[in-house]
């Protein structure tokens, strides 16, 4: 008898899985992706993206060829619902899928918060395959902002005033965190950062929380900022699929899985990357650097359940995180463990990182 597996979202464990796909030659057995758009844009090339290093096709993912040569199926269509009970998927489009193991890589959301104004007038991360026209609204603006003192806001803010200065944009980027400027480092990072923002011209406002915006200005407690375009960078949020199949899910609605990746309510629903919670390690963040590490354990569970078999791998996160960064100007910020470095060789290894990502799907 035959089997359907349906992988929902093209995130990075979904599309490790699917490129290996023929060499398992599993008889019996189709697969189906699903994704709200044709391409699938990498975020981890979005700073060199915004600095003018790479073009619209070198950050994005043909994912119907993909399929196609990898023996599969591309549907396009965001999932909206999916039934355990049924053991099928609906999308927004109406069409109703019918699988035997599914796997949720969707990612998460960015949060569009309750400020008067954000959600007329600010850009947005999500969906992805918006950026770049975002990225080209800020390079052209006179008064670009980033709002965001996170990693992805440090990153596009350097590369995007890196973009301004090589075009002779006579006004520099503004970057608004509503604490500290990567409030989650270490004060030596955190210093050697700042310095850096300094240093380029970028002005900073810390510890400021914006209370609204009208069509060009942003107001916060004690200052008036003017803008051209904002962009709204905020935590990630689950996606509420998840809460409607009355799956169980962390206090924050992140869908809660066991170290095979396997939903806690239903063993034949996988899921990993940043929709997820691990039920052992919940205070795991949701960094690349750790969920393409359960792409293989992903991979290797969702073959031995279509075989039938009972004993499955177990997903350990590495003791030690890593992180790399794109700082613009040809300099990098490489971390692992209590380790960092701020120099060139770090954006060369960033590069070369984020090459061999998008190559190996292309």
């Amino acid at each position: 008898m035959s089997q359907h597996v349906v992988f929902v979202g093209a995130g990075d464990s979904n599309l490790s899985v699917l490129k290996n796909w023929k060499k398992r030659k599993l008889k019996d057995t189709t697969w189906t992706l699903v994704s709200p758009s044709r391409y699938q844009y990498y975020s981890g090339m979005f700073s060199g993206y915004t600095e003018g290093r790479y073009s619209i096709e070198d950050i994005r993912i043909d994912l119907k060829s993909f399929c196609k040569e990898n023996g599969g199926r591309f549907l396009k269509g965001k999932v909206t619902a999916v039934d355990k009970r049924q053991k099928n998927v609906l999308t927004d489009s109406g069409k109703s899928l019918s699988y035997d193991i599914l796997s949720a890589n969707i990612g998460s959301t960015h949060e569009k918060p309750n400020v008067p104004g954000v959600k007329d007038y600010a850009l947005f991360l999500e969906p992805n395959g918006q950026f770049p026209s975002a990225a080209e609204k800020l390079q052209q603006t006179e008064y670009p902002v980033i709002r965001g003192g996170d990693y992805k806001g440090v990153e596009i803010a350097l590369s995007l005033q890196e973009w301004r200065k090589k075009h002779h944009m006579k006004t520099p980027v503004t970057l608004i965190s509503n604490g500290p400027v990567l409030e989650n480092e270490k004060e030596e990072i955190r210093d050697n950062v700042l310095t850096l923002l300094d240093e380029r011209g970028i002005m900073i406002y810390e510890n400021i929380s914006v209370e609204r915006i009208d069509q060009d200005v942003l107001y916060t407690e004690n200052h008036v900022i003017p803008y051209g375009e904002v962009l709204w960078i905020t935590g990630p949020t689950p996606p509420l699929i998840f809460q409607y199949a009355k799956l169980a899910v962390d206090e924050k609605g992140f869908l809660l899985v066991s170290s095979s990746l396997q939903s806690l309510d239903d063993s034949s629903i996988f899921a990993s990357g940043a929709c997820v919670t691990l039920s052992d390690y919940p205070d795991m963040l949701k960094n690349n650097s750790y969920m393409r590490k359960e792409a293989s354990v992903l991979e290797d569970n969702i073959i031995k359940t279509l075989k039938g078999k009972k004993k499955l791998k177990t997903f350990t996160p590495p003791k030690k995180r890593e992180l790399v960064l794109n700082l613009g100007h040809k300099k990098g910020l490489y971390i692992k463990g209590g380790k960092y470095s701020l120099d060139k060789s770090s954006w060369k290894l960033k590069k070369r990182m984020d090459k061999q990502f998008i190559k190996q799907f292309s």
